[in-house]
């Protein structure tokens, strides 16, 4: 069942309806770890459930175990920091793992069959698929490594449903049907549309994962050029963070 892993008790702060205005928080960059007990967090299970709290995330318990595995993996395999670039504990589990599942309190349903564009090293794709098991899910990735990495990480996780494009998504390459899109602060939307052109269907939608860019990116974007229409702009900032958030939902009219 959809989202079965995902507990939806409330959405991030800062959450607004279709069609409002983001004004993004002018805040000064954060410089202090959240502290639990006066410590900082242990890299651990536990400690990831406990930061997951902190961030506003609830998981089911074989969920966040996943989860965990996952973060294994990608530290275990980032020597070179050619799959992240984020070190800090706390920060990756806000920024990739906090971020890659709070949406799923704007979205009740996925669509059964997506793609993620420019997965890179699974982000939002990897949580995504771990969250809602029943999604069938393609990572198009055209890296060497990281396509070698999301290959290694599906098999080592035992994960069905999911595979890997190992090639740029352009309207010759990606001809694979899906129902629905999903990218997370990869390029301008004008770009990422053409290229599903000949992939998503009518009817499918485009979920569009932003930062504070995206005001003035939607200042010049009219999606009814691309045969689109909005259906969902949602901007929030992750609970107990400084990073504000968007997600941008469009539906394929034509």
């Amino acid at each position: 069942m959809a989202n079965s892993s995902w507990s939806k008790n409330s959405k991030p702060r800062g959450a607004s309806a279709l069609g409002k205005d983001f004004i993004p928080h002018m805040k000064a960059p954060r410089t202090e770890f959240p502290l639990f007990n006066g410590k900082r967090v242990t890299p651990s299970l536990a400690g990831l459930d406990k930061l997951l709290h902190y961030y506003g995330v609830e998981l089911q318990p074989e969920t966040l175990k996943q989860i965990w595995e996952f973060h294994q993996l990608l530290r275990a395999n980032n020597d070179d920091q050619d799959l992240t670039r984020l070190n800090a504990f706390e920060t990756m589990v806000e920024r990739h793992y906090a971020d890659c599942t709070l949406i799923n309190a704007y979205v009740p349903k996925w669509p059964a069959r997506m793609i993620d564009v420019g997965s890179g090293a699974g982000f939002p794709g990897i949580p995504l698929k771990i969250v809602n098991p029943s999604i069938q899910l393609t990572l198009c990735e055209p890296r060497p490594n990281r396509i070698n990495f999301l290959n290694m990480v599906i098999e080592k996780m035992g994960l069905k449903g999911i595979d890997v494009f190992g090639h740029k998504v352009t309207s010759r390459s990606m001809t694979i049907p899906v129902d629905g899109v999903i990218s997370r602060a990869f390029e301008l939307m004008e770009k990422t549309l053409p290229r599903i052109a000949n992939s998503l269907k009518v009817g499918g939608r485009v979920y569009f994962m932003k930062g504070p860019a995206v005001a003035d990116e939607l200042k010049t974007f009219y999606p009814e050029d691309f045969g689109y229409k909005f259906v969902g702009k949602h901007f929030y900032t992750i609970p107990n963070s400084t990073q504000d958030r968007a997600l941008i939902i469009l539906e394929r009219e034509e």
